[in-house]
């Protein structure tokens, strides 16, 4: 099994080529990148459609608790709405860092610019990386969820 050399892979200040993409290599990467646009513009449609939501769910969730007798906390109608425009903006940068990834991408594709390729290959990571610290942010308030409502269950038996 060859061993690669990290100090190669991992010194930015370095310009040597270490890696050299075929035709048909460039091929999958430029039809990665058609799909990565179509998929950003829906996120941002999304995102949005999300945050417009979140304005309006205030008003509607007001509304319906003023025709039933209901018994939501008096400021539930502004939670919600905040909860769905945070959710919404939260969106908003996955598909901002994909959206510069597929421009980035077809540029250095279509130029053959080492430089553009970099750029693209930085809005990957940071894609990445921010659904990787979202995951992770998720699972630590899921496992607080779940040690909350074994607590209250057993305060409550």
């Amino acid at each position: 099994m060859e061993e690669t050399n990290l100090n190669q892979v991992t010194d930015h200040n370095s310009n040597d080529v270490i890696l050299t993409i075929s035709r048909n290599g460039a091929n999958y990467l430029l039809e990665t990148s058609k799909w990565t646009h179509f998929l950003s513009i829906l996120g941002f449609i999304f995102t949005g459609l999300i945050v417009l939501l979140g304005i309006f769910a205030g008003s509607f969730i007001a509304a319906i608790m003023q025709d039933q007798a209901t018994n939501m906390p008096a400021g539930f109608s502004y939670i919600m709405s905040f909860i769905y425009v945070l959710m919404g903006l939260l969106y908003f940068f996955p598909s901002l860092y994909l959206f510069k990834y597929s421009r980035k991408l077809k540029a250095a594709l279509s130029k053959r610019d080492n430089q553009e390729l970099l750029a693209a290959l930085e809005n990957e990571k940071s894609l990445y990386k921010f659904w990787g610290i979202l995951t992770i942010i998720m699972l630590g308030l899921y496992a607080l969820m779940l040690l909350f409502t074994l607590g209250l269950s057993s305060f409550l038996n």
